[in-house]
């Protein structure tokens, strides 16, 4: 008779649940939850695991009463051995069908909520990545009747849980443990439902993730169970084990059950009754009272706040803004009663329009130079440099006469840092929903409205320095207009350049950044030619006068010298001629004495005597001294 009212329970567990998940989904649909579509995967398999262990319950059922058939049948008859003794397996119907359906049907089953598990993920994935908040105007229904299904859920999941440790009664575990499961993912529900009738709906998205992270994990633990059954040592006598029956599930629907075995693991461990000792069973009465202590120290523990010196903060209190604090120690009502939204308000801010940088803020080796012309990017390697960021410019119109002839130069790649600070967080805050996203869609018009406007050539030459001015207070205008709360620091137009060719064959055919390089060298060479002719005009006169000067000069010097050496010689011929007249003989001698010294000056000299001459020649031939010696003065004494 147990039997039979445990498994017409386990029945009505499956009719249970499969009235509540359809109610879940109709109410998940009116108030669009997502963390009610999300239960719905848990919900539909628990209810599928209940009908199933309800089959499997019939299926052992009618194998208990064969077997007591048989066993009556036994007793019946006189004989020591029985009509069926011994009996093949066929004499056993129940017993086969029961044999047959845990071989093939319960891992065919495991395989099938595998596959709806995985569905599961990827459905819920999908409202993850596309979420929408719920509806708050429908959410006062929903509370109410998902609090209904809680109640019931836990009684029945209860009872059934209780039931299920009795001899004979395990199939009733599987379903006790989704209908707990089912009554923690109605509370959350419910939770999810009323922080999104106040005003908070990320609670949604929140506990929708939890969710999704069971869901992963239950799928996991069954993938891993079917692995472990493959290699798992069968045979007739051996009983098989519940594959659809997850522990996992278990666990979340009776946290209890981890005190339990803890306890048998220390008193294992230990070799003793831990779990009977006063300690224990003290912390075992306490714990929920400890756990709720640790809950409300962890609650008032956010009503201390320490702002930095940085910064400033917004407090708002039950969703509406109360005041700005600025840097210090703030005593607030813990969360979610009032919230503190942080600012750097004291900190300079930056974004960048165009390509960001991937290197930017990192500590980098050395400056490179790169020229404009050279294949690069302002995105990483990773990145084509033909994706990079290109605004239009205008051009001039001697270049726009030429466009029929060459590619006219009006694009510019872009890579612009704006910097900013916030001077008023009120304004920052109050004013827009988002107001960093607005100052950068404010920064991008006012730059692509500038850039249409100015000529290429003087906003790549002298005209960049106005340039950076005119786009600061433009965009500080803007921000004025639209009180963001914002002051404009810096506007950043370093990193701009026309674009480049991808490849090689482009520099020939027409990238603009080499288009633009060949009027710039062509230009830079016109002026170099120009400032050559004005150098060689400006040098020509002067060299040809001061080349005439010192001709004059020259010639005037060797007029000089030539009369002045006339009249020296004229006048040693003078002298020449009265020495001769007063000794003839004397005169000759001396000069000859003199042509032969210059003659032979350097060279060596030999002296030959005749023996019938008896001239006496006297040759100095010692050192003369030197005349500084001559000049010394001696002591008399000495």
């Amino acid at each position: 008779m147990q039997e039979y009212n445990s498994k017409k329970l386990g029945f009505i567990n499956g009719i249970a649940l499969l009235g509540i998940t359809i109610g879940t989904l109709v109410l998940a649909l009116k108030s669009e939850s997502n963390v009610g579509l999300a239960s719905l995967v848990l919900l539909g398999i628990g209810t599928l695991i209940s009908l199933f262990s309800f089959v499997h319950a019939h299926l052992m059922d009618r194998e208990r009463q064969e077997a007591l058939e048989m066993q009556a049948l036994d007793q019946s008859r006189d004989n020591d051995e029985s009509l069926f003794s011994g009996a093949a397996e066929d004499a056993y119907p129940a017993l086969n069908a029961r044999r047959q359906f845990e071989k093939w049907i319960v891992p065919g089953f495991s395989l099938l909520l595998l596959v709806a598990q995985a569905v599961g993920i990827w459905l819920v994935l999908g409202k993850l990545n596309q979420w929408t908040s719920p509806n708050p105007a429908q959410a006062l229904i929903p509370i109410l009747f998902n609090s209904l299904f809680v109640v019931i859920l836990f009684l029945m999941g209860k009872y059934s849980a209780g039931l299920a440790r009795m001899d004979g009664q395990e199939l009733l575990r599987p379903g006790a443990s989704y209908m707990l499961l089912g009554s923690v993912l109605g509370t959350a529900i419910v939770l999810s439902e009323t922080a999104s009738y106040f005003g908070y709906p990320l609670w949604d998205k929140w506990i929708t993730w939890l969710v999704f992270t069971i869901i992963i994990t239950s799928a996991v633990e069954n993938v891993v169970t079917l692995v472990l059954e493959i290699y798992r040592p069968k045979g007739d006598k051996t009983k098989a084990r519940l594959l659809y029956d997850s522990r996992l599930i278990g666990l979340l629907g009776q946290p209890g059950g981890l005190i339990s075995t803890a306890a048998h693991a220390l008193d294992y461990q230990f070799g003793f009754k831990v779990s009977e000792t006063w300690f224990y069973r003290y912390l075992e009465q306490k714990l929920a009272l400890i756990l709720g202590l640790q809950f409300v120290v962890l609650f008032f523990s956010s009503s201390f706040v320490v702002i930095q010196a940085n910064e400033e903060a917004l407090l708002e209190r039950f969703g509406k803004n109360n005041r700005i604090s600025g840097p210090g120690f703030l005593l607030k009502w813990p969360w979610p009663i009032d919230k503190i939204y942080r600012y750097k308000t004291d900190e300079i801010q930056s974004f960048t329009l165009g390509v960001i940088d991937k290197k930017e803020g990192q500590q980098q080796e050395g400056t490179k130079v790169i020229l404009w012309t050279t294949q690069h990017n302002h995105g990483g390697a990773d990145q084509d440099p033909e994706q990079n960021f290109n605004m239009i410019v205008a051009s001039n119109n001697a270049d726009a006469q030429s466009a029929a002839e060459s590619v006219p130069v009006n694009l510019l790649t872009v890579s612009i840092p704006i910097q900013y600070r916030i001077n008023d967080l009120n304004e920052w805050v109050t004013n827009n929903a988002n107001s960093g996203s607005l100052l950068q869609k404010l920064a991008m018009r006012e730059v692509t409205q500038y850039l249409i406007g100015v000529d290429m050539d003087e906003l790549m030459g002298p005209g960049r320095t106005k340039a950076q001015k005119t786009l600061q207070d433009r965009l500080q205008q803007r921000a004025l207009e639209h009180k963001l709360g914002a002051k404009i620091e810096f506007v950043g137009l370093q990193d701009i350049h026309p674009p480049v060719g991808k490849n090689e064959q482009s520099k020939e055919t027409g990238g603009v950044a080499e288009s633009y390089e060949k009027v710039i060298v062509a230009q830079l060479n016109a002026e170099t030619n120009r400032l050559a002719a004005l150098m060689y005009d400006a040098s020509k006169v002067p060299l040809a006068e001061a080349s005439a000067a010192e001709s004059i000069a020259q010639a005037k010097s060797d007029s000089t010298n030539k009369v002045a050496i006339a009249k020296a010689e004229a006048k040693r011929f003078s002298n020449q001629i009265a020495a001769f007249k007063s000794a003839p003989s004397v005169y000759k001698t001396r000069m000859k004495l003199e042509s032969f010294k210059e003659a032979t000056k350097g060279s060596r000299k030999y002296i030959l005597s005749d023996p019938a001459n008896r001239d006496v020649i006297n040759l100095e031939l010692q050192d003369q001294l030197r005349q500084d010696l001559l000049n010394v003065t001696v002591d008399q004494e000495n």
